[in-house]
């Protein structure tokens, strides 16, 4: 892929390929880091 066409290269991926259930788009995928950093940190600071 030298040349910038992917459609002509070859692509690897491993075994770690098969975890992937879904691809959020990027506002799903932040949505979903605040709501986990959101609860994380609730339950980080009832401890404290």
């Amino acid at each position: 892929m030298n040349d910038g066409e992917p459609e002509s290269g070859a692509w690897s991926c491993g075994m770690v390929a098969g975890l992937i259930n879904d691809i959020p788009t990027c506002k799903e995928l932040i949505d979903q880091i605040m709501s986990e950093s959101e609860k994380s940190l609730t339950i980080d600071l009832v401890d404290f």
